[in-house]
């Protein structure tokens, strides 16, 4: 009998295992996500029905604030987190990180915070699930985190890769921590780990009452660093300026532009400009990149260092509304600039928009004239 006779059986045994080994690899990978979906999506729904209860006192027994802990055999619903701009619309968060919870949601690490307490908050994800998209996550990103009682709104500030079991540097502020295996496309276990860190700078209570008929989804928040919103005098402006007239476009809601909604948008349209403003002339770039984390510091240059700035005519603010929510906001001026490097008159246009009632500045426009 020839060697070629002998092996050749053996040769047609390992092709059958390994095509089988190859069945059963992806079998599991198919399996695993289809019970990350199936599960996860139960989780959400179940979430959603405690959230609607709050919203709704009168459908049923009250609704704890308290997480529940961690469930091995059955993990529950603490939390929804959204990072609309990866597309991550609704993922569910339960406590704890073991398989159970891992194959099946976002996991809660149980030794830090819940998100939007006073600390760091970690949760975790298999890489190639909830937070395979997380690299693509630039400053000023938002992220949601939505509880019966609360929702929180994180921005991304910055990213770090470090080794599995760094020991992460508490907070004195609420600071959210995405936590993934790196590289992010591993199907398996690695050494490092992949670290999106945000800031908290929204708290908004759940079916708490509000006065009148509507409750605005205008609730705006303006970003600034705690040290600006002191120096700028968050709701009155640093440099006086005459305001012009509020203009209301796009389609909104009568019942919203009865109310105090519009006010109240302006007000936070206008503090935002005059934080813009503060931070040009002191020359604060770190503050201008929080409030305006996708334009350049260097359409300001003309306004660092100057001594005075003063308005040639009126501020005049635009503001585009859907519905009850405000989207976007333009204020155009002509102001005149003393002292510094670039002194002159400059025709002015600055948008700004609204993104999960997280305001920030999206453009900024100077022409000498």
């Amino acid at each position: 009998m020839s060697a070629s006779r002998v092996y050749r059986p053996a040769l047609w045994l390992l092709a059958v295992a390994l095509i089988l080994g190859s069945f059963a690899i992806v079998g599991n990978i198919y399996y695993f996500y289809w019970r990350s979906n199936h599960v996860g999506a139960s989780l959400v729904a179940k979430e959603k029905i405690a959230i609607s209860k709050i919203n709704n006192p009168s459908s049923g027994p009250p609704v704890s604030c308290t997480p529940p802990g961690e469930n091995d055999s059955a993990p529950q619903p603490a939390g929804i987190l959204s990072i609309p701009s990866i597309g991550l619309k609704e993922a569910p968060v339960v406590d704890g990180t073991a398989d159970a919870e891992l194959n099946v949601a976002v996991g809660h690490v149980t030794t830090t915070v819940w998100p939007g307490q006073k600390g760091t908050s970690v949760l975790s994800a298999h890489d190639v699930t909830w937070f395979s998209n997380t690299p693509n996550l630039k400053p000023g990103d938002i992220i949601t985190y939505e509880t019966p009682c609360y929702t929180y709104t994180f921005s991304v500030t910055k990213h770090e890769i470090v080794s599995s079991g760094t020991q992460l540097i508490e907070s004195s502020d609420p600071t959210l921590v995405l936590d993934t295996c790196w590289p992010i496309t591993a199907l398996y276990l690695t050494n490092q780990r992949y670290l999106t860190f945000s800031n908290l700078v929204s708290a908004v209570p759940n079916g708490a009452p509000v006065s009148g008929s509507l409750r605005p989804g205008s609730v705006l928040v303006v970003p600034a660093p705690p040290a600006l919103a002191q120096a700028a005098g968050f709701h009155f402006p640093y440099l006086p300026f005459p305001l012009g007239t509020l203009v209301i476009q796009g389609t909104p809601q009568s019942a919203w532009t009865q109310s105090t909604a519009p006010t109240d948008a302006e007000v936070a349209a206008i503090t935002l400009y005059q934080d813009a403003i503060y931070s040009a002339v002191h020359g604060r770039s770190d503050w201008w990149n929080q409030i305006a984390p996708k334009v350049s510091y260097s359409s300001v240059s003309a306004l660092v260092g100057s001594t005075k700035v003063g308005y040639l005519n009126a501020v005049d603010p635009v503001i585009t509304v859907k519905g009850t929510s405000v989207t976007n906001f333009q204020i155009v001026t002509t102001i005149s600039i003393s002292g510094g490097p670039q002194p002159g008159r400059y025709s002015l246009t600055v948008g700004e928009s609204a993104i999960n009632r997280i305001m920030t500045i999206t453009s900024w426009t100077m022409n000498k004239i």
